[in-house]
């Protein structure tokens, strides 16, 4: 939402993509894990967010 604040709205659609797409994937921390989802932390997430973004 900050960077739709700041009228990068492109960017901030990006982000809430990228995290939509982990929490489908289950790439959660385990606060919001589901039964039988990996296990991830908070780096490992945030990893993998970032690595999503790249490839986008």
């Amino acid at each position: 939402m900050l960077f739709e604040y700041f009228n990068l709205k492109e960017e901030g659609a990006l982000i809430r993509k990228a995290v939509d797409v982990s929490l489908d994937s289950n790439i959660r921390t385990p606060e919001i894990q589901v039964e039988g989802g990996g296990k991830y932390g908070t780096k490992e997430v945030g990893e993998w967010i970032v690595d999503y973004i790249n490839r986008s």
